[in-house]
């Protein structure tokens, strides 16, 4: 086996820890293809730096995790209402957009895996997902696990590809076009490139008959399926639930991954 030939899992944190400590337990539980996983946070003010040291002491041991802390450009956003403008398309987006796109290319820089998957905190694998998803990887330009569209493009809450596939064309995930990683769809449909979205209950896009096979009792988020079968679980909007949604999240998901 090729040295580089395992993926590299790259997760954005916005604080809440939990999140992503129990997506990585659901990563080691249902990943059989061999992975290495890089955690981004932004470091820009106390908070954050707490964030980013507990981290680090929490994973010392994990030789297959590293914590880094995100590229922050020589960028001022001025503007007053914490919107700014997607250069490519004049749409405005929040600035964690692009916050959560430089975060990305951290990761992706860093990293040397044969795959690179881009993932938001706020999820949770439910089954076993690589035999599955890596065979779509080389066939299609990426596989999403969602699709939005007033923006026509595929989302990057969980978002995989072929390394070279990217390199060869140059292509980084950005905030230019429609929101964060809204360049991807954009090139591959300029250039008449496949790619695969998976089958998913979100709102409104996916298909909300889905929801009554929903594996976890909450009444936020979507799932996300792989033939039929649900592989991921995406909370949504993690740092921004209220309190008791995000302890419903941490006690219903703790206990699904102990079963």
């Amino acid at each position: 086996m090729k040295k580089n030939n395992y993926i590299d899992i790259i997760i954005t944190v916005v604080l809440r820890s939990d999140y992503v400590k129990l997506l990585i337990k659901s990563i080691d539980k249902f990943t059989v293809y061999p992975y290495k996983i890089h955690i981004v946070t932004d470091v820009r003010n106390e908070e954050e730096q707490k964030l980013f040291d507990e981290l680090t002491e929490y994973f010392k041991d994990r030789d297959d995790i590293q914590i880094l802390k995100s590229i922050n450009p020589d960028i001022t956003f001025d503007n007053r209402d914490n919107f700014v403008t997607c250069p490519g398309d004049g749409r405005k987006v929040g600035t964690p957009s692009f916050y959560k796109s430089w975060a990305y290319e951290t990761g992706i820089r860093a990293s040397f895996g044969r795959y690179v998957c881009l993932m938001d905190y706020d999820c949770v694998f439910l089954n076993r997902w690589s035999e599955y998803i890596l065979p779509l990887v080389e066939k299609y330009f990426f596989v999403s696990a969602m699709w939005r569209g007033d923006l026509n493009i595929a989302r990057d809450q969980f978002l995989i590809y072929k390394r070279e596939k990217f390199d060869l064309v140059n292509l980084m995930p950005d905030c230019s076009i429609g929101d964060t990683s809204g360049n991807i769809t954009h090139y591959a449909n300029k250039n008449d490139l496949e790619y695969f979205i998976c089958e998913n209950s979100s709102n409104p896009w996916g298909n909300q008959s889905l929801r009554e096979q929903h594996v976890l009792n909450l009444s936020h988020g979507e799932q996300i399926f792989i033939y039929e079968k649900p592989f991921l679980y995406h909370y949504g909007r993690g740092s921004a639930r209220e309190k008791y949604l995000y302890e419903r999240w941490q006690e219903e998901v703790s206990n699904f991954l102990k079963k």
